[in-house]
């Protein structure tokens, strides 16, 4: 099993219709199906999957819907969200899908063909980055291969991702900055909306002009409030697996 999903969704026929399409794909299996949006996030934290297919019109929290109030929610507690395809029967959730960069919109009644093309794109995405630390970058025949542990930090561009690295060299990547974010190791972290740093590369934390100093390289890379959490999550696990404290 290499993508765990699970399903958001109240109607049974709908999350019935999502594992008979994916039955034949031995690569998925479902992990959960919950009903509201508290048992949504209750089960995304336990089985952590890769995918996940949700009904925004779900009985939410704070509200009668859910809408997208989970992907905030679990930006809380996970540094890397799984990706997101709305299942629904209207087109009001679109706009505010293309803004929270959800993988696929799909509207009721579901069918197989649109569910498959959805996977295929899914693991076509998600295969650029493989399991052996190297990162493959396709652009039109041409295939550039780096070492993800010559990474620093990355850089969104618009709609395009700079990778830096620890040469100096700068590699271009057609995808969002959202999309690397939810592939990489864990020592990848989001810090700003325009930036991810490789934390084995952190030299210098200074919180009082909110920027980390980065091997190699004199650049100062800013962090934002809305990514302080993860900072000082960066800063214990440094301070923790250094050899003196002072």
């Amino acid at each position: 099993m290499k993508y765990p999903y699970i399903i958001i969704d109240n109607d049974q026929n709908s999350a019935r219709k999502i594992q008979i399409a994916l039955e034949d794909h031995n690569d998925y299996m479902c992990t959960g199906i919950a009903e509201n949006e508290q048992e949504a996030l209750d089960l995304i934290l336990e089985r952590k999957p890769r995918l996940v297919f949700l009904e925004p019109e779900v009985p939410g929290v704070q509200s009668s819907t859910t809408k997208y109030n989970l992907l905030s929610e679990l930006t809380k507690y996970m540094t890397n969200l799984p990706e997101f395809v709305i299942i629904t029967k209207t087109t009001d959730y679109a706009i505010e899908g293309i803004r929270n960069r959800v993988l696929d919109y799909i509207l009721k009644p579901l069918s197989k063909s649109d569910l498959i093309k959805t996977v295929l794109r899914f693991e076509k995405d998600f295969e650029e980055v493989t399991t052996d630390n190297t990162l493959c970058f396709k652009s039109y025949g041409d295939y550039r291969f780096v070492n993800i542990d010559d990474v620093l930090y990355l850089k969104a561009d618009n709609n395009t991702t700079d990778f830096i690295m620890s040469n100096g060299n700068k590699v271009e990547a057609f995808k969002t900055l959202k999309h690397f974010q939810n592939l990489l190791p864990d020592h990848f972290v989001r810090i700003h909306n325009s930036y991810i740093i490789n934390t084995k590369y952190v030299s210098r934390i200074h919180f009082g002009k909110a920027k980390c100093a980065i091997k190699n390289t004199s650049d100062m890379i800013p962090f934002s409030k809305s990514y302080k959490t993860n900072v000082e999550e960066i800063k214990d696990t440094l301070a923790k697996n250094s050899i003196l404290y002072v």
